[in-house]
């Protein structure tokens, strides 16, 4: 049983990794999917077009939003208003489920909708920035956000100017370090403390064998 917990706990771990703002929620990620399972292949009879939905759907089923979330923006949003962009999702892709278009018309539709997520999610992601970097306002912001990398709710910062509506690589670095500086931060500390549970775990149903 210890051995059973331990990897269960490593799973857990390292299976929110790879999530992001919409794919942290699991009715967003389910509506993705059954849009994938029902249009492909059943709907393309192109091979070509068939591998470029396969694209597109596992493309926003997977990193796509994230990347976006975190190149784009810091990542953070407002979990309130993140609820309306996934209710948007869902909407859609029922509505993409119970239409009849097929093939090339098929594929130009999920591009759009692609497109229009991704306009939802800036409207929140930009909400958040313009208060988070606002001196004057980011010092009143009491509510927690959602961290898009690891889905996990933490507290609001004011962000740097610098960091401030740009694009790139340096803002993913924000709550995780600063250049030639370790930053540590509670979710590390939370993650730290799982993995030695875990490898402890491990090491106590090994000496009992």
């Amino acid at each position: 049983m210890p051995l059973a917990w331990a990897l269960l706990l490593l799973l857990g771990l390292s299976a929110r990794r790879d999530w992001g703002c919409l794919q942290c929620d699991n009715s967003v990620r389910e509506a993705l999917k059954q849009l994938r399972l029902a249009l492909i292949p059943s709907r393309f009879q192109q091979g070509q077009l068939q591998a470029r939905a396969q694209v597109v759907l596992r493309g926003m089923e997977g990193p796509f939003f994230r990347d976006y979330a975190l190149n784009a923006f810091v990542g953070r949003v407002g979990i309130d208003r993140l609820d309306l962009v996934a209710s948007f999702v869902k909407n859609q892709t029922s509505n993409l489920m119970a239409n009849s278009l097929r093939d090339e018309p098929l594929l130009d539709e999920l591009v759009t909708l692609r497109e229009r997520v991704i306009k939802e999610l800036k409207k929140v992601l930009r909400s958040y920035e313009l208060k988070a970097c606002d001196p004057k306002i980011c010092r009143l912001l009491k509510e927690e956000v959602l961290d898009c990398l690891h889905c996990q709710m933490i507290s609001p910062k004011c962000i740097r100017e610098k960091y401030c509506f740009i694009d790139g690589q340096p803002r993913m670095d924000l709550q995780y370090h600063k250049k030639n500086e370790f930053q540590w931060s509670p979710g590390l500390t939370g993650s730290i403390i799982s993995v030695c549970l875990a490898v402890l775990a491990f090491v106590s149903s090994w000496l009992r064998e």
